[in-house]
């Protein structure tokens, strides 16, 4: 836990009860106890005599009192003393001797014969600890140092990064590896809950969600918040850490940074579902998309259009200025029509100069509205191609309903199709409407708006 929780107001309730425990005969024997000592709620400290403050290293009792006693347990041993302190009940009172390595206040490495009881004190069932400095006795033998030191050269160097949570889903324990992987120093994090590090909060939720369903997640995907704001998209391995009765005491594992790789596969699907040179939808993810919606309207019918648009005249850009003008063009056009649309629609490139928009939730009279505008839009629009010379834009565009019925999309762009053709008749920088049934509807002369057809509304 982060220094300076000692100062905390979460801490004022144990020095509360400290005052009050420190009134009682077998508190007061406890302090000349030569056995370091530990009483604690759960796992918290409510005291500790001095010979335990010296085992660990404290610079006073009260140093310790409100904080979480795993803090001074090395981290091989944390899951264990957790399960051995979720064990401690009322029909077992008292867990039996076991060797524990402990870390100090100053770092220090110490092993020691930890005995924890359940037991009655003021009215109130409290957890006792106690501890036998043994690491003297052991001599840390060859066996426990090469443990140690493995364990922490791979702590420090390993590129994932290791963490430990308790049973609130703080960490306890961090790799130092989270400096580089979200620019938070080890300090920073400890003692904070691991949802505040997810770019929401409801995400770590979730992970906890899979852990328990799952037992164990592996390379489960999830969003970090790095220190400066970025995202940073990592992989989760985890398991849960589990008491004597099944209850979740924490989880550990590791997360790994694959944010190259989550942006590298974005990139790919982005150029095989994306026109290059216009970033719209290509042909084959437009169709995949409006097919998709098709079948959506079999269940959920809604009024629908479909639109081809065709840019007028097109071919005579190219051939008079050459195809980076028609590129050109072509990006000036397909910013003017998206400026038209709205966030629901479907925009894609169909090939060549020929577009197509399908606008979901859109009755006949609203589609014409939006169609207007955007042939305004673009007749309103030209480019510059240099030495003074501008091109003005115009498009012309057939517009059909799109149905339930339209299985395969073919359908709806085959109507589309031959009411575009009548627009290009017509002049040009227009639209024609196909119904589903019967042929277009044909005036013989573009309406002043620019609508073929019957007026709608």
């Amino acid at each position: 836990m982060a220094e300076g929780m000692e100062n905390s107001a979460e801490v004022a309730p144990y020095l509360s009860r400290l005052q009050t425990l420190e009134d009682l005969p077998e508190v007061a024997f406890l302090k000349t106890c030569p056995t370091p000592h530990a009483l604690l709620d759960g796992r918290r400290v409510l005291f500790m005599n001095p010979a335990a403050v010296s085992l660990l290293d404290g610079p006073s009792a009260e140093y310790f009192v409100g904080r979480d006693l795993l803090e001074w347990i090395h981290p091989l041993d944390q899951e264990r003393f957790l399960y051995r302190m979720s064990a401690l009940t009322e029909r077992q009172p008292q867990n039996e001797q076991t060797l524990l390595r402990l870390r100090t206040a100053t770092g220090i490495t110490r092993t020691a014969l930890v005995n924890s009881a359940q037991i009655s004190l003021d009215g109130r069932q409290i957890n006792m600890a106690s501890a036998l400095d043994v690491s003297q006795i052991l001599g840390m033998n060859a066996a426990l140092r090469a443990s140690e030191e493995n364990f922490q050269r791979l702590f420090e160097n390993m590129h994932d990064v290791f963490y430990r949570t308790n049973d609130r889903q703080e960490l306890v324990l961090v790799g130092p590896g989270v400096t580089r992987m979200l620019g938070y120093t080890v300090e920073e994090v400890l003692g904070k809950p691991a949802a505040d590090y997810y770019v929401e909060p409801q995400e770590r939720q979730q992970v906890l969600q899979a852990i328990r369903q799952q037992g164990e997640i592996r390379d489960y995907p999830a969003r970090l918040r790095h220190k400066d704001g970025h995202t940073v998209h990592v992989a989760i391995t985890s398991k849960p850490m589990l008491g004597a009765q099944g209850e979740l005491l924490g989880v550990e594992g590791i997360f790994r940074d694959v944010t190259a790789e989550v942006e590298a596969r974005a990139a790919l699907t982005r150029l095989a579902t994306h026109d290059d040179l216009t970033n719209t939808l290509n042909r084959r993810a437009f169709l995949e998309q409006v097919t998709k919606h098709v079948r959506h309207l079999r269940r959920y019918p809604e009024e629908c259009l479909l639109a081809i648009v065709d840019l007028d005249h097109f071919k005579t850009v190219n051939d008079r200025h050459g195809h980076l003008a028609g590129d050109k063009v072509l990006k000036v056009l397909v910013e003017v029509i998206r400026d038209s649309l709205r966030s629901t629609d479907l925009f894609g490139r169909l090939g060549g100069d020929e577009f197509a928009v399908a606008l979901r939730k859109c009755c006949p009279e609203e589609g014409f509205d939006i169609l207007r505008r955007l042939l305004h839009q673009v007749r309103a629009t030209s480019v510059a191609l240099g030495k003074g010379e501008r091109v003005p834009l115009s498009v012309s565009l057939g517009v059909t309903p799109l149905l339930g019925e339209d299985q395969p999309v073919a359908l709806a762009m085959a109507r589309a199709d031959r009411a575009l053709y009548l627009a290009k008749e017509q002049g040009r920088g227009c639209f024609a409407f196909a119904p589903p049934e019967g042929e277009p509807f044909l005036s013989g002369h573009p309406f002043p708006d620019g609508v073929i057809g019957p007026r709608v509304g």
